[in-house]
């Protein structure tokens, strides 16, 4: 089990820049509210997960006036093995360089799993408290540290989710709307720079259509309805991309266990 024995953090949230090396044995961070603590615990999670544990945009770790952050961290990785250095270097402009002795990964899900970590919070009462997508949420982390299939099956199943749009809006050619109404209904194209408030009743009575069934008529049906058909296949492209859940009763709690063959077998059902 590798062993964080050395950190480096630059321009990381609030941190300037902090070096801290720690022992093998049990550590205590200590100091007042707001000095950074949670952010180096962040920091550290960050590099084994190459995202942080609490948002899913980068935007938000730069420290205000940086356009990067750096984060490096030694390791040792057990067995007598020598100690390996391990970084990540991010830029305002989206770019993420995650290094392995200085040889950069060609991916970063190459990364995952290397570095197991698991970081509990006093805000995780939710784990018992609340629904079971912070259960599902936090076992994914989990097993997906454990299991590079169940991190590939993960991946594609969100990758499915990106896909689906939710903002209905995105499928009106609007191109084809305002050529239109532009050479139909100038006097309603003009409104495209005019801030007059016109309400649907007034829109209908001038133009014999209401706003709305000017926006379906030119609204892509065929990628609506395959939006439709994505969303309708949730559960099954869940069950396709994510092993089947085999266990059917049990504890609350959603259960992992391991088979004999060494497999995970484990359950989002709760049946209490």
């Amino acid at each position: 089990m590798p062993i964080l024995k050395k950190i480096v953090v630059q321009n990381f949230r609030n941190i300037v820049f902090q070096e801290l090396s720690f022992s093998p044995n049990i550590n205590c961070v200590s100091g007042n509210n707001g000095v950074g603590k949670t952010n180096l615990m962040d920091a550290i999670w960050y590099l084994s997960m190459t995202k942080s544990s609490f948002s899913t945009s980068d935007r938000f770790n730069f420290r205000h006036g940086s356009d990067s952050f750096a984060l490096s961290g030694t390791y040792d990785m057990g067995d007598d093995a020598p100690l390996v250095r391990f970084s990540v270097q991010v830029s305002s402009k989206g770019e993420k360089k995650i290094r392995r002795d200085d040889k950069a990964y060609s991916k970063a899900a190459d990364h995952i799993g290397v570095l197991p970590i698991v970081m509990v919070s006093p805000s995780d009462t939710s784990l018992v408290s609340e629904s079971g997508e912070d259960r599902r949420r936090f076992i994914n982390s989990v097993l997906s540290q454990l299991d590079r299939e169940y991190l590939s099956s993960i991946q594609q199943y969100n990758r499915l989710l990106a896909r689906i749009v939710s903002d209905p809006t995105r499928f009106v050619n609007v191109r084809a709307l305002e050529i239109f109404l532009r050479r139909n209904i100038p006097q309603l194209y003009a409104f495209k720079t005019d801030s007059t408030y016109v309400t649907d009743e007034h829109f209908y009575t001038i133009y014999g259509v209401s706003e709305q069934e000017a926006v379906e008529h030119y609204t892509n049906k065929i990628a609506r309805r395959m939006n439709d058909r994505r969303k309708n296949r949730l559960d099954e492209m869940y069950r396709k991309y994510v092993k089947v859940p085999i266990v059917t009763e049990g504890i609350r709690l959603d259960t992992v266990m391991v088979g004999e063959n060494g497999d995970f077998i484990y359950n989002y059902v709760q049946t209490i």
